[in-house]
C-alpha cells in the first residue's frame, strides 16, 4: 500500500494571515490605555475623597468637577473657575443625545472649603443640572462590635 502524503489538504501551506490575535492584542492595548489615562487624570487633581459606606465605582461622566483642598476648581480635569461651569455644561449637553439628562460628578477634597463646594453645586443647579452625583471612595469594612 502506497500513500501519497502530498495530496492531503491538511498538509497544504497556510498562505493567509490570521488577524484574530492581532485584533485581540490591539483591543487589549486600547482598554489598558483607556483605564490608565483615566487613572492618570484622576490622580492629577489634588483631591482626597471622603469615604462612604455606600460608595461604588462609577465611570467618569460627561461633566466632572472637582474641588481641591485649597478651594481650586477643576472642570473635566482642567483648572477652572466657577464662571467656567456654564460653558462646560453647554459643551457637555452638545455631546448628549436629545432628551438625555446631564449628570454632574463632583469630587471634593475632605478638607475643601464647604462654601466652595456649595458654590459648585449651586452653579450646576442654576445651569439646569439636577442629577448630581457625589464622588466618594468606599469606606473600610466596619469591624464587628
Amino acid at each position: 500500500m502506497i500513500r501519497d502524503y502530498g495530496s492531503d489538504p491538511a498538509d497544504d501551506l497556510v498562505t493567509g494571515v490570521n488577524i484574530t490575535p492581532i485584533v485581540d492584542v490591539a483591543l487589549t492595548l486600547l482598554i489598558v490605555f483607556i483605564v490608565t489615562s483615566s487613572l492618570i487624570l484622576s490622580r492629577s487633581m489634588p483631591v482626597e475623597l471622603p469615604r462612604a459606606a455606600s460608595a461604588v465605582e462609577t465611570a467618569a461622566g460627561l461633566l466632572t468637577l472637582a474641588v481641591a483642598r485649597g478651594g481650586e476648581v477643576y472642570v473635566n480635569g482642567q483648572p477652572a473657575t466657577i464662571e467656567d461651569i456654564p460653558r462646560a455644561v453647554a459643551e457637555a449637553r452638545k455631546r448628549l443625545p436629545p432628551g438625555q439628562p446631564l449628570t454632574g460628578f463632583i469630587s471634593a477634597d475632605v478638607h475643601a472649603p464647604y462654601g466652595r463646594f456649595a458654590e459648585v453645586v449651586d452653579r450646576l443647579r442654576i445651569e439646569g443640572v439636577t442629577e448630581i452625583a457625589l464622588d466618594t471612595k468606599p469606606a473600610p469594612e466596619a469591624t464587628p462590635r
